[in-house]
């Protein structure tokens, strides 16, 4: 094309001759250069024609290679996941035992736990109940020697008859009276009968409350006044709380829907860590104090139990309910009366917190709602 326009450019000024040639180079060069196009593009979308097609057979052999990977690498998932299948099937069911086994071994530490609390409290109730036992058959054998002089001067009475003589009757009657001190014998008949039903009251009383504390209702809700709970608690305590001084300030409460005797654990439990600290803390000849309120405030009833006993450490305070955590001596507690009290607050849906100073006391507050809330 451009050598027909330098022709036909030249051809003008007369450089090359006129003829059929000069006249139609640049026709001839555009035509000739329309069949070089043609034939570059056809070879050339011969060539894109091939790469596409080679193109399209690597793709096809990488295809196939991906999809033997692909086979291989199911194949080898496959037995790695049933491996790993019998693996977890194994390591679950040594889960499963462990779970079992560590039910259990929670079921004997909660038994332990208990058995530790019944002892104190059986320790307790026995001291309790041989004081007005004691007292009551302490005064028996004197009433035995005192009624036996009455039974002695009725007879003597019933001696009397109508051939003897009065008078010398009534004067060893008389004698007799004065030996045995007569008006001292009522008076003492008196007392004794009066510890007696005392003693017997206590007794009464003693197991009235060891009834109250022990009542098997686990499975049910209940209505029942927290104030008798506390009270039963103390009375078994009575013989531990020797040497503090008792502040109760109990407040009008209505029934509450609750498992009683489960709370009645929670107040042992507390009661009994509370004595416990107050006895560490308290000097020989001082008085601890152990102080127990309870009230209505608003829809929920407080317990408040304060002692002046050892108190704790902020780190103590965090760790209290933590299943096992115990400050005790070895042997002397499983860690768990504080962690069962939590739960069985928890189960209610109340709360209860601790506000403590180290030397200084503890004061445990609980809050349970008066109806229970499912």
């Amino acid at each position: 094309f451009l050598t027909g326009v330098c022709v036909y450019v030249l051809k003008d000024f007369e450089i090359l001759p006129y003829n059929m040639i000069t006249n139609y180079t640049m026709q001839t060069g555009s035509a000739l250069e329309v069949i070089f196009l043609s034939f570059a593009l056809a070879d050339r979308i011969n060539i894109l024609k091939k790469e596409k097609e080679l193109s399209q057979v690597q793709a096809l052999q990488i295809l196939k290679e991906n999809e033997q990977i692909i086979k291989e690498q199911n194949v080898f998932l496959e037995q790695k996941v049933a491996e790993r299948t019998i693996d977890l099937r194994n390591t679950n069911s040594e889960l499963s035992s462990t779970l079992i086994a560590l039910k259990e071994a929670q079921s004997q530490l909660v038994n332990s736990e208990k058995m530790a609390s019944l002892g104190q409290l059986t320790a307790g109730v026995a001291h309790e109940i041989n004081n007005p036992i004691n007292f009551v058959v302490s005064n028996v054998n004197p009433l035995r020697r005192d009624i036996i002089d009455l039974q002695e001067l009725l007879a003597k009475y019933d001696s009397i008859r109508n051939d003897e003589t009065i008078e010398s009757k009534l004067l060893d009657i008389q004698k007799f009276k004065k030996e045995i001190d007569i008006d001292y014998v009522k008076e003492e008949i008196e007392i004794l009968l009066k510890g007696i039903t005392e003693g017997a009251n206590r007794t009464a009383e003693i197991v009235q409350s060891l009834k109250s504390f022990s009542r098997v209702d686990e499975a049910d809700l209940k209505k029942a006044n927290v104030n008798d709970g506390l009270k039963s608690s103390i009375i078994l305590l009575t013989q531990q709380l020797s040497g503090i001084e008792l502040v109760l300030d109990y407040g009008d409460l209505p029934l509450i829907e609750c498992f009683p005797g489960k709370l009645n654990q929670v107040f042992m439990n507390i009661l009994t860590n509370a004595i416990e600290a107050i006895h560490s803390n308290t000097k020989k000849g001082e008085m601890g104090r152990l102080e127990i309120y309870t009230f209505l405030q608003n829809e929920d009833i407080v317990i408040r139990i304060k002692d002046s006993g050892t108190g704790m450490t902020e780190e103590v305070k965090r760790k209290i309910f933590d299943p096992f955590f115990t400050t005790k001596d070895v042997g002397k507690g499983t860690g768990l009366g504080l962690s069962i009290t939590h739960g069985i607050i928890e189960k209610h849906k109340g709360s209860m917190q601790v506000e403590s100073e180290l030397g200084k006391g503890t004061e445990f507050i609980i809050q349970l709602p008066v109806k229970h809330i499912y």
